[in-house]
């Protein structure tokens, strides 16, 4: 069994299986598409939540026998069975900043009528046809910043699939370090929960940056000023420091500096 202590122990969704063989996720029911069993639809909507978050995340599904399962699910749709209960979170974790949205606001399921393409999105992703995802992810958001506005947790939370989706389909572009900045950075404005998928943005951002620095230093280096700006922004101080590194070791190469 893999190591599942790191996984942090909120948020944990819950999947409730009725008699009848319905499903529901905290609550909500379960739409299933092209026959598929509705727990199995519910655990690929984990799976879309597990890439919003960009790691893996932890579950309690609930038999119609009253049986209890805590399971690992990653974002590769990977389902990992505890022989443990999952862990009590934390005391004294962070409250949302003053006037910013609660927390409950940043986990409320799409309007129904956003439900249809985002199931394009989800049933596209469960088929490995991640490009399909990413543009389906793509309309949705325009949709939702159109009615909602760009900061809305609805129109962010969808703007970090893309992200996640971009970054699994595009691992080394500087396309991809691009939308990773623009999406910490929209985090950020908003106060989106959870903090740490914002820190992980930037962090993902950093990763392919100095990827595409290793491989393109001409486009490494354009994107030098607005990596160090995120990171800066979200108090990454030793993957600042690395880009300043690399910044000033280029000019040096180019001979822009003594």
């Amino acid at each position: 069994m893999p190591d599942t202590a790191p996984v942090p122990a909120r948020p944990v969704y819950t999947i409730t299986v009725s008699s009848s063989g319905d499903a529901a996720l905290d609550g909500e029911p379960v739409r299933a598409v092209h026959g598929q069993e509705p727990r199995v639809a519910a655990l690929a909507e984990v799976r879309v939540k597990a890439a919003l978050h960009g790691r893996p995340v932890r579950v309690t599904a609930k038999e119609p026998d009253g049986t209890v399962w805590p399971l690992i699910v990653d974002p590769d749709g990977t389902v990992t069975t505890l022989d443990h209960p999952h862990p009590a979170p934390p005391r004294g974790q962070l409250a949302p900043a003053p006037g910013r949205t609660s927390a409950s606001g940043w986990q409320q399921p799409l309007p129904t009528h956003y439900q249809p393409l985002f199931e394009r999105v989800t049933a596209a992703d469960r088929t490995g046809d991640l490009i399909a995802a990413i543009v389906a992810a793509a309309t949705l958001e325009t949709a939702l910043e159109r009615e909602f506005g760009p900061h809305h947790p609805h129109t962010v939370n969808t703007l970090t699939l893309r992200a996640w989706l971009t970054l699994r389909q595009q691992p080394h572009g500087h396309e991809t370090a691009q939308l990773l900045l623009q999406t910490a950075t929209r985090r950020h404005e908003a106060g989106a929960l959870p903090y740490g998928d914002t820190a992980r943005c930037a962090r993902n951002a950093h990763a392919v940056w100095r990827e595409v620095a290793r491989t393109d230093p001409g486009t490494g280096g354009a994107l030098c000023a607005d990596v160090l700006r995120v990171l800066e922004l979200l108090g990454e101080a030793g993957r600042a420091c690395d880009v300043r590194v690399w910044c000033d070791a280029a000019l040096v190469r180019q001979g822009g500096m003594p």
